[in-house]
């Protein structure tokens, strides 16, 4: 796996004039934009150019080539797995460096004592986001997934939207007699959707690894 993990490194490397790009950008958002949204936007932005390594593995009949070395596909999906993963922390720790500097710059490092815990959230949605992107690249090749994953984002939000628009506007003190205490607990909540959020990444998993071992290369 360790490898592997340099093999990614390199080939992000290689692409300097694409970062140089994407980190001028960052720093114009940084330093431009009001608030902590350059966080949530290098997490993203990092974890996809993390992602943009799996094109390079399939380009060119990569796989067959790959997979004659001493690799075997569960090291493969764990190395890009924790390859997306560390991708992320690191967008994120970035974000986290610029929001401050540009807050100190501005002299105002109140806004970041402020924001900085709720800021942090951005790295679990964002990761949310990698891991159910990255599994549907693996099973279904970079260019299909990519309109499957629009149509599947299409389909949640006309969902939603709907669900919102039969509900109707709902009576928060009445919401609350309804329904049991312990549920309106925010640990509670918060514990429920960590248990999901685990269980659909963890399937999708399983989907990948099952699929992955399956193709023939």
């Amino acid at each position: 796996m360790k490898g592997l993990l340099i093999k990614d490194i390199r080939m992000v490397l290689k692409r300097k004039q694409q970062i140089f790009i994407l980190l001028a950008v960052c720093l114009m958002i940084a330093f431009t934009a009001d608030g902590s949204f350059v966080i949530g936007y290098t997490a993203g932005l990092l974890g996809m150019l993390g992602m943009s390594t799996l094109g390079f593995d399939e380009h060119e009949n990569g796989f067959p080539f790959l997979f004659s070395l001493p690799v075997d596909v569960k090291a493969y999906v764990n190395e890009k797995y924790l390859f997306c993963i560390l991708a992320d922390v690191a967008g994120t720790v970035l974000g986290a460096a610029l929001f401050f500097a540009a807050c100190a710059m501005k002299g105002n490092l109140e806004l970041f004592r402020e924001d900085i815990l709720y800021s942090l959230l951005y790295f679990p949605a964002t990761l949310l986001l990698i891991l159910t992107i990255l599994p549907i690249q693996m099973i279904f090749g970079i260019e299909r997934s990519r309109i499957i994953t629009m149509v599947l984002y299409g389909i949640l939000f006309v969902l939603s939207a709907v669900i919102v628009k039969a509900v109707g506007p709902l009576d928060q003190a009445q919401a609350s007699r309804n329904i049991p205490e312990w549920l309106s607990d925010p640990f509670v909540l918060s514990a429920g959707a960590f248990a999901l959020v685990f269980a659909v990444c963890f399937t999708l998993y399983c989907i990948c690894m099952k699929t992955m071992r399956n193709r023939e290369f």
